[in-house]
Parts: C-alpha cells; sequence; structure tokens
C-alpha cells in the first residue's frame, strides 16, 4: 500500500510515523479511501488506538502524520521472548479496549492482526491501519457523501485471510462481531504459538475457517480463558460475544489475583435488591432522566430499610442499556431480586410498568402497571416501593407517616427540572452550567426544595473548583444554598456534603469541612458520593492522612462497586498516597466501567506521569484533554507530565496556550503555576501561586498541600511559606471571613 518513514515534528521536537500513498495505487479511488482512512483514524481519540496527527499531499502523493511507536508489531512482541498468558492478555485486553471505543464510534475494523497491532518497548500496545475498516450505515453515508468514496460492494472479500471471520470469508454481512472472531484468532495464536485455522492455500484456509473448529488450547491454559477464546471462535455470530465490551470485561475478570475475587456473600439470608434504570418508552425518547429520576427515588426510599441491602444507584444503573442476563446481574451486584421497569409520558399522563424478579430461576415476584397523571409521580413511587416490601416481607419499624417515598416537592414541574439537573451535573464539566440554571428554576418555582438547594451549592462549588468561574463570585451563593437546604432538611446528606465542600474550598475551613462530611454520612452511610469527597478531598488532600483516606475510599466502592466515578476516587486515593501500581490498575478498572468518563482516564494519566510511565501518561492525558473540550484540568495535567518527562518545548507550547486563553477569559492562576512550573518557568509559576492563594482559589485550597502535581513546587522555600500560611489555625480551623 505505501512506504513508512520515521520522522522528526520540528514543531513540538518529537518522532512521528509518516505513512506515503504508494504512487503505482495513487489513483483516485485509492486516494479517496486513503482520504477515507485519515478521517476514520483521526475520530478517534484512545490511549491504544494510533493516534493520527494530521493529513495531506506532498509532491501528488498523499500521506499520513502519527503517532511513532518505537518497538515493532506484536508478531515481534511475541519472538522476542517467552510470554506467559497473563503478559497475553494483560497486553491484548488494552487492545481489545481500543477496538471496543472504535465499535462505539460505529467503525469495523476489518482487519484485527499482529502486524496491526504495534508494541512499544516498554510494553505499551496500539491498535492500527484503518484502511480496511467498515462504518455504520448511518456514518458510512456520511463519510460516503463528504469523500465520494464507493463503499464496499456486498460479495467482496476484504481482510487478511487467515484472521477472517466465517462471515468475511464468506463475503457476507460484517458487523463489531466480525472484529470478536479476528481478535480471537489473534489471542489464540499468541496463546498457542500458531493460528488455529490453516491450510495449504488461501482457499484451504477460508474452508476451515467456515467448517472445521479450532483445536482446543493447552491444558496449563486457566479453564475460563479457554472459554473466553472459544466463545469469540464461534462460527454463528449470534453465539459470540455481542459486544466488544463484553469480551473486556471477562479479559480483565481473568487478570483478578484470587485474593481479590469478588466474594458473593450472602449474609443472614438478608433479603437484597438492585433497582435497575428504568426504559424510556416515550415516542421522541427524549425522558432519560425522567426515567433515572423515577427509578432513583425507588431506590433511595428502600435504602434506610433494615433487613434490606440495595444495590448503590450508579452500580445498579451501569447495566443501563446493556443486555445482560438476571442471574449475571444478581452475581455481579450480589443480590438476590431486580426490580425493571418502564415509563411512558404523554401530555400530563404517565404509565409506569414494573416487575420484580427472582435472579436465581429469573421467576416474576410481581409486576403492576400504573396510569395516573403526572402530578401522583410520588405517590405511584410509593405504592411500588410498598409493593416490594411486601414481597420480600421487611418490616416498616420507624418509617414516617406510613410513606417510604417523601414528597420533597409538591410541584411536579420543580421536581422534574431538579431531575434533568442531576443527570446533567452528574456529567462534570461543561454540563455543571446548564445543570445550575435548571436548579435555579426548580427553587423559584418552589423556594422550599432542599435538594434543588443542595444541587445549587454543588453546582457553584464544582465550577469553582474546575475553573470554570472565579471562586469569589461562586462562594457566597454556593454557601448560602447550602445552608438553605440544610434548613429546610437538617437531616439532608446532599446538604451537609455540599456545605462541607463549600466551607472547605471556598474557607480553607477543615475544622468544619469535617464537621459536615461525618454528619452527612451518619444520616446516610451509604452516601457513596459524600464519603468520597470526604475520603479524597478531606482526609487526604486537606489533612494529608493518606491511608485512612484509603480506607474510606474503600468502604465508598464497596457501597457501589461498579461506580466509575467511586473507582476513580479511590485510584486518586492511591495515587497521593504512592502506591502507583494499584493507582493505574484501579484507575484502568474505572476506564473500563466508563469508557467515556474523561476524569476517569484523567486519573489515570496523572497516576502513569507519577509513576514516570511518560509514553502512555502523555497518550492518556492527550485523551483525556479531547474528551474534556481541553478543559484546564485535563489540560495542566497533560502539561505537567511533559515538564516531568523533561519535554520543555511541548509543556511550554501548552502554557503559552493556557496564558492565551487567560487573556480572553478567566482561567485558574493555580492552573497557570503548574503549566509554568512543567514548562521550567519556576519564578513565574510561584508568582502564579501566590496570586493563586491570596485570591483563595478554591482548586489551590484543594489540591496544592498533597497532590502529586504540585511535589516540585513544594521543594521550593517560597512555596513551603504559601503552604504554611495555608495551615495556619486563624486559616484552617476558623475559615475566612
Amino acid at each position: 500500500m505505501g512506504t513508512v518513514y520515521r520522522a522528526l515534528d520540528t514543531k513540538l521536537n518529537r518522532p512521528v510515523a509518516i505513512k506515503f500513498l504508494s504512487a503505482d495505487l495513487a489513483d483516485a479511488v485509492a486516494r479517496r479511501r486513503f482520504q477515507r482512512e485519515a478521517q476514520m483514524a483521526s475520530s478517534l481519540n484512545h490511549p491504544h488506538i494510533l493516534t493520527v496527527h494530521d493529513a495531506g499531499e506532498f509532491e501528488g502523493r498523499q500521506y499520513l502524520v502519527t503517532e511513532f511507536v518505537d518497538g515493532g508489531t506484536l508478531q515481534d512482541w511475541a519472538k522476542a521472548e517467552k510470554r506467559s498468558w497473563r503478559q497475553t492478555v494483560a497486553l491484548l485486553t488494552d487492545v481489545a479496549d481500543g477496538l471496543a471505543a472504535a465499535h462505539a464510534a460505529g467503525m469495523t475494523h476489518r482487519d484485527i492482526k499482529p502486524a496491526n497491532i504495534l508494541v512499544a518497548k516498554s510494553g505499551y500496545a496500539k491498535l492500527a491501519d484503518f484502511g480496511l475498516a467498515k462504518l455504520t450505515d448511518a456514518k458510512a453515508a456520511d463519510v460516503t457523501r463528504t469523500l465520494a468514496v464507493e463503499p464496499t460492494r456486498p460479495g467482496m472479500i476484504v481482510g487478511t485471510v487467515v484472521y477472517m471471520s466465517p462471515e468475511q470469508a464468506s463475503g457476507g454481512p460484517v458487523d463489531a462481531r466480525t472484529d470478536i472472531f479476528s481478535f480471537g484468532v489473534v489471542l489464540y495464536e499468541m496463546i498457542a504459538g500458531w493460528r488455529p485455522f490453516a491450510g495449504a492455500n488461501d482457499l484451504e484456509v477460508l474452508q476451515t475457517i467456515k467448517h472445521a473448529t479450532a483445536p482446543p488450547l493447552a491444558e496449563d491454559v486457566p479453564t475460563a480463558l479457554r472459554g473466553v477464546v472459544e466463545k469469540a471462535l464461534e462460527k454463528d455470530p449470534a453465539d459470540r460475544y455481542q459486544s466488544m465490551r463484553e469480551m473486556v470485561v471477562d479479559l480483565r475478570r481473568l487478570m483478578r489475583p484470587p485474593t481479590e475475587a469478588p466474594a458473593r456473600v450472602v449474609a443472614d439470608r438478608m433479603a437484597s435488591i438492585a433497582v435497575l434504570s428504568f426504559a424510556d418508552m416515550s415516542a421522541a425518547k427524549d425522558q432519560d432522566w425522567f426515567c433515572d429520576g423515577i427509578a432513583e427515588e425507588i431506590l433511595n426510599a428502600l435504602t434506610p430499610l433494615k433487613g434490606l441491602r440495595v444495590a448503590a444507584r450508579t452500580s445498579a444503573f451501569s447495566f443501563k442499556g446493556k443486555s445482560d442476563d438476571l442471574r449475571t446481574i444478581g452475581e455481579k451486584l450480589n443480590v438476590t431480586t431486580v426490580l425493571e421497569g418502564s415509563v411512558r409520558r404523554a401530555g400530563d399522563r404517565v404509565r409506569i410498568t414494573t416487575q420484580l424478579s427472582d435472579v436465581q430461576n429469573g421467576y416474576q415476584l410481581w409486576s403492576e402497571r400504573y396510569d395516573r397523571e403526572l402530578k401522583d409521580i410520588f405517590d405511584i413511587q410509593d405504592e411500588i416501593a410498598k409493593a416490594i416490601v411486601e414481597k420480600l416481607r421487611v418490616t416498616l419499624a420507624g418509617v414516617k407517616d406510613d410513606r417510604l417515598v417523601e414528597q420533597a416537592t409538591k410541584n411536579v414541574e420543580a421536581y422534574q427540572l431538579y431531575l434533568k439537573g442531576r443527570a446533567l451535573l452528574s456529567r462534570r464539566g461543561a454540563s455543571m452550567v446548564p445543570a445550575l440554571d435548571l436548579f435555579r428554576k426548580a427553587v423559584a418555582l418552589d423556594p422550599g426544595y432542599s435538594l434543588a438547594w443542595a444541587g445549587i451549592a454543588e453546582a457553584l462549588t464544582w465550577l469553582a473548583i474546575t475553573g470554570f468561574v472565579r471562586g469569589s463570585e461562586s462562594k457566597p451563593q454556593a454557601i448560602a444554598a447550602a445552608i438553605r437546604s440544610i434548613e429546610l432538611d437538617s437531616g439532608s446528606a446532599a446538604g451537609h456534603t455540599a456545605l462541607a465542600c463549600a466551607t472547605l474550598v471556598f474557607e480553607n475551613n477543615r475544622s468544619m469541612a469535617r464537621q459536615e462530611y461525618e454528619r452527612a454520612l451518619e444520616f446516610n452511610p451509604s452516601y457513596a458520593l459524600g464519603r468520597c469527597w470526604y475520603a479524597q478531598f478531606y482526609l487526604q488532600w486537606a489533612r494529608g492522612d493518606y491511608e485512612q483516606g484509603i480506607d474510606e475510599a474503600r468502604r465508598a466502592l464497596d457501597t457501589d462497586p461498579l461506580s466509575a466515578y467511586v473507582t476513580m476516587i479511590l485510584a486518586c486515593c492511591l495515587c497521593t498516597a504512592g502506591r502507583l501500581d494499584e493507582a493505574i490498575e484501579t484507575a484502568r478498572r474505572a476506564v473500563l466501567q466508563d469508557s467515556e468518563s474523561f476524569v476517569a482516564r484523567w486519573s489515570l494519566g496523572v497516576s502513569l506521569a507519577t509513576a514516570e510511565r511518560f509514553e502512555e501518561a502523555v497518550s492518556t492525558l492527550e485523551a483525556a484533554v479531547w474528551m474534556s473540550g481541553r478543559q484546564s484540568i485535563a489540560f495542566t495535567s497533560l502539561a505537567a507530565a511533559f515538564g516531568q518527562w523533561g519535554k520543555q518545548s511541548e509543556a511550554s507550547a501548552l502554557h503559552r496556550e493556557l496564558l492565551d486563553r487567560a487573556s480572553q477569559r478567566y482561567v485558574p492562576a493555580s492552573h497557570l503555576a503548574l503549566t509554568a512550573e512543567a514548562a521550567g518557568q519556576r519564578e513565574e509559576a510561584i508568582a502564579f501561586a501566590r496570586r493563586a492563594w491570596d485570591d483563595r482559589e478554591p482548586p489551590f485550597i484543594l489540591w496544592a498541600r498533597h497532590f502529586p502535581e504540585y511535589r516540585s513546587l513544594r521543594s521550593d522555600l517560597r512555596f513551603a511559606a504559601i503552604l504554611r500560611e495555608m495551615d495556619s489555625p486563624e486559616e484552617n480551623e476558623q475559615g475566612r471571613a
């Protein structure tokens, strides 16, 4: 197809690879297909997919500029030394994660083989060469219109013969399951040392692929791993893994040490339940936030009941849009029953259908349909909760007013605004701005809505922490909103947590923050987010109690084991404590749980950089920067990684970009201090740090004491003096008016 050169990017002083299309193939169709490859590959941003930096034409020949990988192919890696099955699975699971991301973007690679998997000398793998990739119908139509590329004709056989799937070998329609088969062939080959399907020529190989069964792997290969490979190599696509993500989950499970395998605990035969996210059956499919809110209210009503263990919201909702059967869900969440539901809205009418099932046998224990007016929504939720309690024989001792679902507001419109706001707030980033607006509209309709006031406080605090707004501008409103939430409901865990966060990051008041965090957890010990922020913000970053912070983060994860956010918090705690191998593994698990979370990738990148695994760290942080819309928190971490790596030209370029951004809009001085330090501008960094403390910037108060990226600055006596000011009794015990 062409020639690949190693080259130097003189602007950023980094090695790159340049792929030139062969002059012999430079006809119009080949040129358009080459351009199509560039467009498809550049649209992907994943640590384990080869990054495309640029594309263009030189002297009539088209080229791609990609990152340079200093090792060789997967085949070279396997031949270099004898690899254990564990090493092979660890490497290829990363590739599988990248392939899953490509599938999520609507692409089928169609040419998975060892030659298209590059392995750096550091052992970091990259999936390459999307030249034969196929888009889903909708995406293909867009690219075809843009580039006038003829789609592959039905019956055409494309790919590398020995790694083809049966349907690919027959010229039939292909989808992501084709890549799963090819990946299974690669996995088999790397473990066994030979390919599963052979023949004297291509025709014989194709016949073997379509009709023969692969020889069993050796007996010393774990049974579970043999099962994964066999499932990937099923002839019928319907019998294979239905998504690459499912296969990744099974591969990750194989890598867990036996002592860390999750145990199924059935304590005293306590009744247990998972409330899954309700399905949106509305015609427009635009009521996701409403469906989640209804399920969450029922979950929250059941959680305090003695004698009933309820799976946490994030873990239960992690099955949304997936096809896991009830038994699998029960095993992963360690519950005996599951509540499923659907919601259909039409004007002021709502229909809610619910079903309670036993996960062991799949039998339906109870079901009901509710056709009501929207104003009755709290009554419906209460009826559902009580029906569950009755079926599971849970006592209602201590329940007030014979209600399980408390009516937080009588204004249905305010309730809907709050639900929309919570859905947006959970995404973090720029979504916090519209979330704040929705919360404000909710309290305008119902000034007595405690949860909406807590939402306002949380949104304002996070906007300040992440550098979207000045702390001095959001502080008065944030603290007032948190106090108002508690005045309206003194037992609100959300309100006390919001006040704890606000007083810590706006006022540097560690004493009050501790009091409010602990009060929130006293009211609701299962409030995973409150325990996360207590662990990380207060115990670790404010107090420096690293191990206690880790213990609390683990408690939060025990409550919500499938939450990518909670897993990410534990990774950050481990990283702060210097337990870097554990931090990296935990952060990888967070990315696996939610591949769309930029904060999960950010935590992985920071952990890798702290461990001085710079190449992988930079690749991961570049993905986080892209996913966050170049948000400062990820942007500064990328600059810090370059600085630690000794690549000051790259760090300087990022610092200049942030300075330019600061000339147009607000950028926290604390972020500029980090990029200046990364660029080798220590005097400038100290000046920005001084300004950050003088302005009492929330991100500086939160991170300066113990976050790893400030490590080099903390060695400077001038920075140490700033920290002594922060830790003076009048500052951190009484706060600052």
